[in-house]
């Protein structure tokens, strides 16, 4: 069970780094691929979801709306990326802003994670 505490508090304070780099690459700082930021199979976290199919811990509804929610965050992240580099700025910082489709990604995505680890800590 500690490996999922410790995957999870991981996942949080690494997607949490993501709105910066987006920012980064609103602001034409950073170069990113919507290609590669969509697929979420490379972060450590996606790793992880995915070394975990076929184990008893994907029978866990948490495990299956986590992977959804993060192939959403991925997904949101990529969107952003093809609006900066079509040049619609606008549309990148109204996508990370409060209302935005990645702010909303990102806030869904937290907020199982967090219940996924509560249940997760109770169990331990």
């Amino acid at each position: 069970m500690s490996n999922i505490l410790e995957q999870i508090d991981k996942a949080v304070g690494a997607h949490g780094l993501w709105k910066a780099k987006l920012r980064q690459s609103i602001a034409g700082t950073l170069s990113l691929n919507p290609a590669e930021v969509v697929v979420d199979n490379r972060c450590e976290f996606g790793k992880w979801l995915y070394s975990m199919a076929g184990s008893s811990m994907a029978s866990d509804p948490h495990y299956k709306e986590v992977l959804d929610l993060h192939k959403a965050f991925h997904k949101a992240a990529a969107a952003v990326v093809s609006k900066v580099q079509a040049g619609d700025k606008v549309g990148a910082e109204a996508s990370v802003g409060l209302q935005g489709e990645y702010t909303a990604a990102s806030s869904q995505l937290t907020a199982k994670m967090m219940e996924w680890k509560r249940k997760a800590s109770k169990a331990a």
